[in-house]
């Protein structure tokens, strides 16, 4: 059962390979994650990214009051497939306490354009932590929100990253 989803559409004015080759680069991350939440990324091992490449990364957690939680995250890589796919699922700091936190980008042409569609899944699982209990009761106001703002602008600056300046 998903406790989360959303999805968040944009036409970038590039090709999808090179929309592909930002969007699968975890040296690029930070610029990219319109969230400000990302502090660091590391890709294990260096080198190409496929299935199975594990991304390390710090991050500060922000919520809709304003507050903020530190965590670590380590995802892998589930979906390589240039240049329409890239997917990774998170292994988050409670691994024990949420189920599957996916991420994906999708990418079609649109003529000499990229229609990029950003997605993302939370499946919390069985809880038995008060204070999750708590989270998934009140997710989308306490953190669905800032969610959904992070991926519009994470496309935002795609959108620059991607696009030839004139």
């Amino acid at each position: 059962m998903l406790d989360f989803s959303c999805k968040i559409e944009a036409e970038i004015s590039a090709p999808p390979q090179v929309v592909f080759d930002i969007i699968s680069d975890p040296s690029r991350h930070v610029e990219l994650a319109g969230s400000g939440e990302l502090d660091t990324v590391e890709q294990d091992p260096p080198g190409t990214v496929g299935p199975g490449t594990r991304i390390h990364a710090a991050e500060t957690l922000m919520l809709a009051d304003g507050s903020s939680l530190p965590v670590t995250s380590d995802s892998v890589v589930v979906t390589y497939d240039p240049p329409t796919t890239f997917s990774w699922i998170v292994n988050p700091a409670l691994a024990d306490r949420f189920r599957r936190v996916q991420w994906w980008f999708h990418l079609d042409p649109v003529g000499s354009a990229t229609r990029v569609t950003h997605e993302v899944e939370l499946d919390i699982g069985e809880l038995h932590d008060p204070v999750l209990i708590g989270l998934r009761a009140n997710f989308e106001q306490v953190r669905g929100s800032v969610i959904r703002v992070g991926m519009e602008k994470t496309l935002h600056n795609l959108k620059r990253m991607a696009e030839p300046t004139s």
